[in-house]
């Protein structure tokens, strides 16, 4: 009599319903990002800094963004071993989100460039803390097959969020507090729902790992790193991250600067939601196409592609026809739409211990 192996039955797949409300908090942190990072801090140090202001606006975004890069891995891996009735997870992710509404109002009530770096240091720490939580959640308990689906919805919630904070920005352009307080309501809304969607994560513990000296824990933790195909996507991240900051951070002024138009604010705020109307349905399709073809590196390619063109044309001609810049915008959405549909599932391909170490999720959350 031989013995026949049974495979074991594929996770339920989750429901457009499950999917858009556990990702809802990606909406909510993209509201605050996109109109913070490239429109509203270059304000408020334009405002109080009256020489060498990209200087300024480099200085301010280098501090965020060092507190950015080492947050989220360091948040996975304690995550990893948290153990509460309520998950690993959502604990990090509702205290470090209430913990970013005191930088949010020492932005709001900032005067001085030093108040300014002060408090988007605090929203940098917090809020990518929140945001490494929230993406230990996902290869918790979103099922495998469900991965690429998953990508597509939360590529759609960055555009989403973004295009609702930077229309938001754009109304309430002169409003500073109005901003903010904008920020902390739709931040805290939208927590709700991922909260209770993400029911069920971290009701497994996690295999414990024999205690290993430091050097040699250092060495497995960047280990993945060092080479192979989740090399590939930590540095793809990288790269890309690294370009969208060099050229974002400064539209405001190279607006103002070169383009030549009376409100650099609301300009750059309409030249991003350009981008994003461009990019929100290649998001979609892109997720859903990814799981049809299970490829994924091509859409990544084809993002660069878009997004080098459009960076070359700013470096090379600086254009100043406000069609042509439009234009640009579009294309530029297309590129930036291709990559975050599968952003979030990139490092399921490479990474099959995903759900045994959302640290290695969390390093392409950090912004």
């Amino acid at each position: 009599m031989s013995a026949v192996a049974v495979a074991a039955p594929a996770p339920a797949r989750f429901g457009n319903l499950r999917h858009a409300a556990l990702s809802a908090f990606w909406f909510g942190n993209f509201f605050l990002w996109q109109p913070l990072t490239t429109v509203v801090i270059q304000n408020q140090i334009d405002g109080v800094v009256k020489t060498n202001q990209n200087t300024a606006i480099g200085l301010a975004v280098s501090v965020g963004g060092l507190v950015a890069m080492t947050v989220p891995p360091l948040v996975g891996a304690i995550s990893d071993r948290l153990t509460t009735p309520f998950g690993r997870r959502r604990p990090i992710m509702i205290g470090a989100t209430l913990l970013t509404l005191p930088g949010l109002l020492v932005l709001a009530t900032a005067h001085s460039y030093a108040q300014i770096v002060v408090g988007y240091g605090i929203v940098q720490l917090f809020f990518n803390a929140a945001g490494a939580a929230f993406a230990g959640i996902i290869p918790d308990v979103v099922p495998a097959q469900d991965f690429g689906r998953a990508s597509g919805f939360l590529a759609t919630m960055v555009q989403l969020g973004s295009g609702a904070g930077l229309f938001a920005t754009s109304l309430l352009a002169h409003q500073l507090g109005w901003v903010y307080l904008a920020f902390a309501v739709v931040m805290l809304l939208t927590l709700i729902p991922t909260s209770l969607a993400a029911r069920g994560e971290g009701s497994h513990a996690l295999s414990t790992r024999p205690s290993v000296p430091w050097g040699a824990a250092v060495h497995e933790f960047f280990r993945p790193m060092l080479g192979g195909d989740f090399a590939w996507v930590i540095f793809t991240r990288f790269f890309v991250s690294a370009g969208i900051t060099a050229v974002a951070y400064y539209l405001n002024n190279f607006f103002r600067d070169v383009v030549g138009v009376a409100d650099p604010a609301r300009f750059t705020s309409t030249w991003f939601l350009v981008v994003l109307l461009a990019a929100i349905p290649f998001g979609l399709a892109g997720g859903y196409m990814s799981d049809r073809t299970q490829r994924r590196k091509v859409f990544v390619f084809l993002s660069g592609g878009f997004q080098a063109f459009v960076a070359l044309v700013f470096i090379v001609f600086f254009p100043s026809a406000i069609p042509v810049v439009f234009a640009l915008g579009v294309a530029y959405g297309i590129g930036y739409g291709l990559y975050y549909a599968v952003d979030w599932a990139l490092p399921a391909i490479p990474c099959p211990i995903a759900r045994a170490a959302p640290r290695t999720w969390a390093c392409s959350t950090s912004r």
